[in-house]
């Protein structure tokens, strides 16, 4: 909750990104809070005291999930330094990955998990029998996002599922009264998700299996 601002403080929001890096790119740079002559892959915050608020669906249907997420890290981190913020929302897209519920990626998209997370599991393992523990269901992808996954403390626990920036309600589409009070408050929400990412929700990983190799 955000709502001790000075009048005219800027505020920006934007939603649905989907791993398209080149849209992500033109919206920032339009916005102001990126430099435009910096790249993606070594962006520069431009925003000063700018609060930007992404409001989830950053994942599926792109080839760059993974490019779109590491930029708005770097942007993120860049924010806060500089005395602004940029704040990234779960969305529906967010919570269907991290349940394994793959349905809406682009073939694309989980090659690049594969060439960026799974090549660099397999060669720090020397083995793929990894892969077993889930069961052909996009193991480069679901060991990225499942709950205590490689994502999850870094990544994902510092994403919100609502947030308030002055008199504005910030939340990936749509929030009741009976949300609140379940959880007692936005804050409770948010603490219930970064509870729920952070630990696994089964026995413990099996990297090596039973068999000498998986196809």
């Amino acid at each position: 909750v955000i709502t001790d601002l000075e009048p005219g403080h800027r505020i920006v929001a934007f939603g649905d990104v989907h791993g398209d890096i080149e849209a992500l790119k033109n919206f920032l740079v339009i916005a102001g809070v990126m430099d435009p002559l910096s790249s993606v892959e070594e962006p520069l915050w431009s925003g000063g005291t700018t609060i930007c608020v992404q409001c989830g669906d950053i994942l599926d249907r792109g080839d760059d999930e993974l490019a779109c997420f590491r930029l708005l890290s770097s942007l993120s981190r860049q924010a806060r330094d500089a005395g602004g913020q940029l704040i990234m929302l779960y969305g529906n897209h967010e919570s269907l990955n991290t349940v394994g519920l793959f349905q809406y990626v682009n073939n694309g998209g989980n090659k690049e998990f594969e060439r960026d997370v799974g090549a660099a599991i397999d060669a720090a393992l020397d083995s793929n029998r990894w892969r077993l523990m889930f069961a052909g269901n996009q193991a480069s992808r679901w060991c990225a996002f499942e709950p205590g996954g490689l994502l999850a403390a870094n990544l994902l626990a510092n994403m919100k599922v609502s947030v308030v920036v002055g008199r504005t309600v910030f939340v990936h589409a749509g929030l009741t009264a009976a949300h609140v009070d379940e959880y007692g408050s936005i804050e409770g929400m948010n603490q219930a998700a970064r509870n729920w990412i952070m630990q696994p929700h089964h026995g413990e990983n099996d990297y090596f299996g039973t068999y000498e190799t998986v196809a």
